[in-house]
């Protein structure tokens, strides 16, 4: 088989050297304020539900895991024998859950 593109002659060397040392045309194009991933005019857009993402975000961080006023007035209506659990909706809440989750 023999390569016609390639000189033959003496020229090896020369031809060798220019085709190392040509710069991709990528990189010919970058500008110099992009060229080290920084520009004076980037900027992020955040879509609307992004926004509402994160408030519901900062809202679920500032409120506490346990809501202990809702755990101290259960504690008490225990304690009094007033609590009373309706057994129909508790089983119909937990058979909605596992729906719901064989669902995802």
């Amino acid at each position: 088989m023999k390569i016609s593109d390639i000189p033959q002659d003496g020229n090896m060397i020369q031809y060798i050297q220019q085709n190392t040392q040509a710069t991709p045309p990528d990189k010919a194009q970058v500008s110099p304020g992009i060229k080290n991933g920084l520009s004076s005019e980037d900027r992020v857009d955040l879509s609307a539900e992004s926004r509402e993402i994160k408030k519901i975000h900062d809202v679920l961080a500032t409120t506490p895991e346990v809501r202990t006023e809702r755990v101290e007035a259960l504690k008490k209506l225990v304690e009094s024998g007033q609590y009373e659990v309706n057994s129909g909706t508790l089983a119909e809440k937990m058979i909605k859950d596992f729906l719901s989750e064989m669902n995802q």
